[in-house]
C-alpha cells in the first residue's frame, strides 16, 4: 500500500487508485480551495524498480494523472509536500466525434439530413479548366554542358 507522507502525516492509498484520484483526495484531507494540486517528490535519491516509473526528486509530471499507483516504484513511505495550481483543470475537454462507421470520414448520406447534403455537392466544374499541353524535351546530346564527359574529372 503506497502511503504518502506530507510533515508528520501520513496519508495511505489503495493502489488501484490512479494519481489524479491520490491528488482529488488529498485535496479534499487538506482542506485546500483549488481545484488541481501539483505533487513535488522530496527525496535524496531516486525510487527505481525495472518496468514501472521511477520517483524522482522535484514535481511529478501531469501526465501521470491516469496511471493507477501500482504501476510507481514505491518502496516505503514517499515525503511529499503539495503545490496548490489554480490555472490548471485537469478534466478533459471532449469534443463529440462525428465520424461515420469505423473511422472512414463523415459517414453515410444515409444518416445525414438533406440540407447537409445538398451543400456538400462541388459546383466546380472541372471540364472548363482542363488544359491541353504537350512539352517535348529540347536536350542537345552533343552538349558538353549539358551532358559533361563521365571520363575526365576537372576539379
Amino acid at each position: 500500500m503506497p502511503v504518502f507522507c506530507i510533515g508528520e502525516t501520513e496519508y495511505e492509498f489503495k493502489e488501484s487508485d490512479t494519481l489524479l484520484e491520490v491528488k482529488k483526495s488529498l485535496i479534499q484531507s487538506l482542506e485546500l480551495s483549488s481545484i488541481y494540486i501539483d505533487i513535488v517528490i522530496d527525496l535524496e535519491k531516486p525510487m527505481r524498480m525495472i518496468g514501472k516509473f521511477n520517483l524522482e526528486p522535484g514535481r511529478m509530471s501531469r501526465t501521470l494523472d491516469r496511471y493507477p499507483l501500482d504501476r510507481f516504484a514505491f518502496k516505503e513511505k514517499l515525503p511529499i509536500t503539495v503545490q496548490e495550481v489554480s490555472d490548471y483543470d485537469p478534466t478533459p475537454v471532449r469534443k463529440p466525434l462525428f465520424s461515420g462507421g469505423r473511422g472512414r470520414g463523415r459517414g453515410s448520406d444515409l444518416y445525414r439530413p438533406q440540407s447537409i447534403l445538398q451543400n456538400s455537392l462541388s459546383s466546380f466544374d472541372s471540364s472548363q479548366t482542363r488544359v491541353e499541353m504537350t512539352v517535348e524535351p529540347n536536350f542537345d546530346l552533343t552538349s558538353q554542358d549539358e551532358f559533361p564527359s563521365l571520363g575526365s574529372s576537372s576539379t
